[in-house]
């Protein structure tokens, strides 16, 4: 697990700014590459598209109108 990236560094680019799905999408492979797994406090290997989903199911993230922004209650902080 130690070559995956922890989540919250994802939602933390949405803490930032709101952004569109594909401006998200671009954010993180700039940043953590094409490649890059992804793991939460309870679950790992999570590609993008699997991670995406998860905060969707779990309401870490709320579409508003075609912008993605952060659901800060429902993040743990650690």
């Amino acid at each position: 697990m130690s070559n995956e990236i922890h989540a919250h560094k994802v939602l933390n680019l949405l803490r930032v700014n709101s952004m569109t799905e594909v401006e998200l999408r671009t954010a993180v492979e700039q940043q953590f590459g094409p490649e890059a797994r992804f793991h939460t406090c309870s679950k790992q290997g999570f590609d993008l598209d699997a991670l995406l989903v998860f905060f969707i199911q779990r309401e870490k993230v709320i579409k508003q109108g075609e912008k993605w922004t952060l659901n800060a209650e429902r993040v743990c902080n650690h």
